[in-house]
């Protein structure tokens, strides 16, 4: 099965909070995000804090 880019679970209401995330490598719900921009302008950058492996989200 091929992973592509991580998909943010959302309730669907805009209430301002972040949509919870998981590890595209472990899903584990334990991420931090690290940046407003990545190396583009479009994404997020996170961090897990189980397998510290960096990931990035496409902003929405």
């Amino acid at each position: 099965m091929e992973r592509m880019e991580p998909v943010a679970a959302s309730s669907g209401e805009d209430d301002g909070l972040e949509p919870r995330l998981s590890c595209p490598w472990c899903d584990s719900d334990e991420v931090e995000k690290v940046s407003e921009y990545g190396p583009h302008l479009m994404v997020y950058q996170y961090v897990c804090r189980s397998c510290h492996s960096p990931f990035e989200v496409i902003k929405r």
